[in-house]
């Protein structure tokens, strides 16, 4: 969000979608990490994640990733709507 008001200035002079491409490049790296997360929950946890008393690898983190990353990708897709939809120039 911070990045999208950075460029509305010049997304006002020049183009209209640099904050909808901005918004549309970080979802893609929000979900990036969502797919690299969620990976880690398919595989499982490594051997160095194992409890010492014998216990199953711990992925307790690896979904914490997951809906962490989900929830990002949903609010700046919401980012993305709205620079869509409000134009730049009004302040």
């Amino acid at each position: 969000m911070q990045g999208v008001y950075v460029l509305a200035h010049f997304s006002c002079e020049q183009t209209r979608l640099s904050g909808a491409i901005m918004s549309a490049v970080l979802a893609v790296v929000a979900l990036a990490g969502t797919v690299i997360s969620a990976r880690a929950v398919r595989r499982g946890a490594g051997a160095e994640w194992a409890d010492a008393r014998g216990g199953g690898p711990r992925t307790f983190m690896a979904w914490l990733g997951v809906g962490s990353g989900v929830l990002f990708a949903l609010v700046i897709a919401n980012q993305f709507a709205a620079s869509l939809m409000i134009s730049p120039c009004l302040r």
